[in-house]
């Protein structure tokens, strides 16, 4: 036999979390034998707790799949929402989390020092038509340009994914993309913090009208608003509903 070579990884898991588990603010990932910068991914909810937090959810998968070739040593996940769930998110009584907003702008942004670290927008597409998950979108972007000004974010992309696709979540990624290089590229945060300023100011329009309105008439206005581009394009909306 030849003489053989042994190597380790050694892989990092940190988490951010209420003992009870019903809150996550924070899960981070570091792997000692690669080098590069660190990456944290602003998505929807998290799934992690301090219990389960040995166990890889798919997300985790991807991303630990592809850290090399993002250049990332390490990455953290923040969520729009602090909640944890173990299924799709519902927006029935959702309300703006907004303690776990004032941890991302505080305990994240503001100690965003190095150029090397990036903030990468991978909420994906769903709910686009939940008031409150484009609110919290729009504080995120607003909480950042107040921090960094003209700052750079980030989003994933590889070859073949439309370009006017935006802020795609890595199960999407992982799902039409598993074997593609993995790439970042500049997040249009000007051009989605205006979308979702203008669909979040409608709708509250909306809620200020007389009572005495006609509920028809507001439901009429209600679906124009859900129809206002917040960031998804039409191979998006459309991959989604298959």
């Amino acid at each position: 036999m030849k003489k053989l070579a042994e190597k380790e990884i050694l892989l990092k898991t940190s988490i951010k979390a209420l003992p009870d588990g019903t809150r996550t603010y924070f899960l981070g990932k570091s792997l000692e034998s690669l080098e590069g910068g660190k990456g944290i991914f602003v998505l929807l909810y998290p799934t992690r707790t301090m219990e389960n937090l040995h166990v890889e959810d798919s997300t985790n998968v991807h991303l630990l799949n592809h850290m090399k070739e993002l250049g990332l040593k390490e990455y953290g996940i923040v969520n729009l929402f602090s909640t944890v769930t173990q299924s799709r998110l519902s927006t029935r009584g959702l309300a703006l989390d907004t303690e776990n907003l004032n941890y991302i702008k505080e305990s994240i942004f503001r100690e965003i020092k190095s150029p090397a670290d990036k903030v990468i927008i991978a909420w994906g597409n769903s709910h686009q038509t939940s008031q409150v998950v484009n609110r919290a979108k729009l504080e995120v972007l607003k909480m950042w340009e107040e921090i960094h000004g003209g700052g750079m974010l980030y989003q994933l992309t590889a070859d073949g994914l439309d370009k006017e696709n935006v802020g795609v979540h890595p199960l999407y990624m992982g799902i039409r993309y598993a074997n593609a290089l993995w790439k970042l590229e500049p997040y249009p945060a000007e051009k989605i913090r205006a979308e979702l300023k203008a669909v979040v100011d409608a709708a509250k329009k909306i809620q200020r009208e007389d009572v005495k309105e006609p509920s028809a008439e507001k439901s009429e206005k209600m679906e124009k608003i859900k129809k206002m581009p917040t960031g998804r394009t039409a191979s998006e909306k459309q991959a989604a509903e298959k």
